[in-house]
């Protein structure tokens, strides 16, 4: 019985929010571009597209995280829905973690002098099993969800605003 409970499933989640100083469709490219991940965002040591729907809305993924004593490669179903500015993952195959979901919102705000900036809700839901992991999982889930968003922030910084950016806007707002 003992075993049982230490043994039992646990869940945690946490919320990111911040405003961060570009558009919203140019982090919501960023964070589409999973072969990327592997150059800019912390703990990831692998990041591959593995295939894509015909729709080009959901594509599966394969990431290799690792801190600490801790590393696993999983693979996601991606999720990416355009017309919310939403992009949404969840873990369909991985050996130590039961479920790994994210959950990407995005929103135009205006800044100062009328420019554009992004409001980002980053939410992060992990279910795990390993006591080891369970031990640690609230301190590093709050750790790991802070440091993305700034690696995607700090990317939006590297990466120039694409060309062709505002006419993809103007065509988003005629949705």
């Amino acid at each position: 019985m003992i075993w049982k409970s230490i043994l039992a499933p646990v869940t945690k989640r946490h919320v990111q929010q911040k405003t961060i100083k570009t558009h919203p469709l140019h982090l919501f490219r960023i964070i589409q571009d999973v072969d990327d991940y592997v150059n800019f965002l912390p703990l990831c040591s692998y990041s591959k597209i593995l295939r894509k729907a015909p729709d080009g809305r959901t594509f599966d993924g394969k990431l290799g995280i690792g801190f600490g004593l801790f590393s696993e490669e999983y693979t996601s179903r991606v999720t990416v829905i355009p017309e919310t500015l939403t992009i949404k993952m969840k873990s369909i195959e991985s050996q130590r973690i039961n479920s790994l979901k994210s959950h990407w919102s995005l929103e135009e705000k205006q800044g100062k002098n009328n420019e554009v900036h992004c409001g980002v809700t980053f939410q992060l839901e992990m279910e795990v099993s390993d006591p080891v992991i369970v031990a640690v999982l609230d301190q590093v889930l709050q750790e790991v969800a802070g440091r993305q968003v700034e690696a995607f922030e700090k990317r939006c910084e590297e990466l120039p605003l694409p060309d062709d950016l505002i006419e993809v806007a103007k065509r988003f707002k005629q949705l």
